[in-house]
């Protein structure tokens, strides 16, 4: 079954490839799409053809032959059936949630570049590479229970700076970068990333019903030259009617009764001042107050 993949724009430029014939480099992308995760496709030059040049003159054998004389392909035989394997295709190819389907040895491996804490279903299996038998194993390749995956010592800067001075065929490449990515079965729940704590916003709210002045704000109005208690009660009253909101009421209350303050025409130095009506300058006074406390005091 034919696989979605990515091309890399090093593979261009990169001398290996550029080496090869041109139906030999559109082969070759090809097979991407023919392996399996893990860049193992079955070695049917006939089914090869007519999946990926089906309207070409081409001799898929002799392409493949060439392929495999440059090293950018390797042929191998596993479970009485051959096998090819794209040269470091798991470095370029990193599919979220692997799932090969042909069977891989510790030499082919290394070939496609698989991390050695890839999670793969893939088995490996006794097989002939190269003419040589490779000392494989019938466990499925995942992690011990207590093993917990890592990143190699390159860093990934380190990482991209081997793509772009070297092609994505060449070998002895540095180290390959492990994907941190697992599947949703594999993580516990300590992987999981902690919620973001939400931020403490302070809020508008009305003043209470049941709202007194503290003995702090009492103290405050009385160093004005204020009664406390009068002070208190019409600002209860006032603001109770209007059912409006605020952040801060306690700096609501100490604009009041510096409010009250110029009104009264009282001083710190507690000399009451005679009591007058309002006059339109006042009143004309009183509004622009409000109007700086509503839209630049900062306590509405």
């Amino acid at each position: 079954m034919a696989r979605i993949r990515s091309v890399h724009p090093g593979l261009w430029t990169d001398e290996t490839f550029v080496g090869l014939p041109a139906m030999a480099r559109l082969f070759l992308i090809g097979l991407w799409n023919e392996a399996d995760d893990n860049g193992v496709f079955q070695w049917k030059p006939l089914t090869l053809k007519m999946r990926i040049l089906p309207g070409d003159n081409a001799d898929a054998s002799e392409l493949l032959a060439i392929m495999e004389e440059a090293g950018v392909v390797m042929r191998y035989e596993a479970e009485g059936a051959s096998y090819g394997a794209v040269r470091n295709f798991r470095r370029f190819q990193r599919p979220e949630r692997p799932k090969p389907v042909h069977p891989i040895t510790d030499e082919v491996e290394q070939f496609v570049a698989l991390p050695s804490n890839s999670h793969t279903c893939s088995k490996k299996k006794h097989g002939a590479v190269g003419g040589q038998a490779t000392n494989g194993r019938n466990s499925v390749n995942h992690p011990e229970p207590n093993e917990q995956p890592s990143l190699d010592d390159n860093s990934v800067s380190e990482h991209r700076q081997n793509i772009e001075s070297h092609g994505p065929m060449e070998e002895g490449i540095g180290k390959v970068i492990h994907s941190s990515l697992r599947s949703e079965c594999e993580r516990s729940p300590a992987d999981a990333p902690a919620a973001p704590a939400k931020s403490s916003q302070r809020r508008k709210s009305q003043l209470p019903e049941d709202w007194q002045p503290s003995p702090d704000e009492l103290a405050y109005a009385g160093n004005l030259g204020l009664d406390g208690r009068a002070v208190a009660e019409n600002f209860r009253l006032h603001w109770r009617s209007k059912g409006e909101t605020k952040l801060d009421w306690h700096a609501a209350f100490q604009l009041w009764c510096r409010r009250e303050q110029s009104f009264t025409g009282s001083r710190s130095t507690g000399v009451r001042s005679v009591s007058r009506s309002k006059t339109a300058a006042d009143r004309a006074d009183e509004h622009a107050a409000y109007m700086l406390e509503k839209y630049a005091g900062g306590v509405r």
